[in-house]
């Protein structure tokens, strides 16, 4: 029987060559990606918890839809019968939205983070070999005595590790499709799926300045920066940008307009989950937001949420379509400003 852990993390944080303002480096470092054997039985270790899978799964039931792009990238959409959500508009192929779309959604409820909360009934129901859920979720003892083995991306589990709380890299994608392609049995194309992303961020960026990443919660009256735990940090990075909050230890964290206009970032990148003319009237009908270079120069971009957090291989295409959107706003003002003070606390109910 063989042993994996998510907690074994592949070195690698590489960037990715981008059209940006100015010029300046970063560091480039490498890793080697060892996949696990295709051998069944397997034993993982998860969130603290041995999950067995005795067979490579064919029939997956989904909570959410954070691990839709792991699965897609590995080939493994076919293997889905249940779902819970509807995906976001232009993250995925075509054929995704199609078998996906086909599927009923299971009726859940919503827990006090705002996740989602699958019956016992409705799992069992769909008759799945593996669940993929955020730990909260489901009640992964009651599963496991039903025979039903249950994965929680590293991100969603209950108590994160402290390595979770440290400033995020790619390797945590890469720990991510390594993990799940092993227990799909899919080790080669999670080997090669690493490697040729390790590939596509493996140059240097231009310095494109500094920026912010935003959630926009109660029409505008709360604003939410991401930290140095957040993938929000590799991604700009490797999009040539400096998060303002990369000192900060939290992944994220409600700031209010003063805050932000002390560190006063030359970009603001909006993530949302909604619709992009949504968000940007959300933000710009926020108290004090016309003070802000970035909005002075109309240096505003709003991203789709999926291409930051959590660890995905969409985070690998997030440096790209940044790059894309920076190259539309051209150089703008570029002088740097000071930074100040973060602000501390984790409202978990945020994406």
């Amino acid at each position: 029987m063989r042993t994996t852990s998510w907690r074994a993390v592949l070195a690698a944080s590489l960037l990715i060559p981008l059209a940006a303002c100015g010029g300046a480096s970063s560091e480039e470092n490498t890793a080697a990606v060892t996949p696990g054997s295709a051998a069944f039985p397997m034993t993982i270790e998860n969130c603290g918890t041995d999950v067995t899978v005795e067979a490579a799964p064919e029939r997956i039931l989904l909570v959410n839809s954070d691990e839709v792009a792991n699965l897609e990238a590995l080939g493994a959409i076919d293997r889905v019968v249940a779902v819970t959500a509807e995906l976001q508009e232009g993250l995925y192929q075509d054929a995704t939205y199609q078998a996906l779309g086909d599927l009923d959604l299971l009726t859940t409820e919503t827990n006090s983070t705002g996740g989602s909360v699958v019956s016992q009934e409705s799992i069992l129901a769909a008759t799945p070999d593996l669940v993929i859920a955020p730990e909260n979720a489901v009640d992964r003892a009651a599963l496991a005595s039903a025979g039903i083995p249950v994965y929680v991306p590293s991100a969603y589990c209950n108590t994160p590790g402290p390595e979770l709380s440290q400033t995020a890299t790619f390797d945590r994608v890469w720990s991510e499709v390594t993990t799940l392609g092993g227990i799909l049995g899919l080790d080669e194309q999670a080997e090669k799926l690493v490697a040729e992303a390790q590939d596509q961020l493996s140059s240097t960026p231009e310095d494109a300045g500094s920026a912010a990443a935003l959630y926009v919660a109660s029409g505008g009256a709360t604003l939410s920066p991401y930290g140095a735990p957040s993938m929000v940090t590799p991604v700009f990075e490797a999009a040539g940008l400096s998060n303002v909050y990369a000192e900060t230890d939290e992944r994220v964290f409600d700031v209010n307009i003063e805050d932000l206009m002390a560190r006063d970032p030359q970009t603001i990148v909006l993530l949302t989950s909604v619709s992009e003319a949504e968000t940007r009237e959300a933000f710009l009908s926020s108290a004090g937001v016309d003070d802000l270079s970035a909005v002075k120069n109309d240096r505003v971009v709003v991203l789709a949420f999926p291409y930051t957090d959590p660890p995905s291989m969409l985070s690998t295409k997030g440096p790209q379509q940044l790059s894309s959107l920076l190259a539309e706003l051209g150089c703008g003002n570029r002088d740097r400003r000071p930074s100040g003070d973060g602000s501390a606390g984790w409202p978990r109910n945020r994406p």
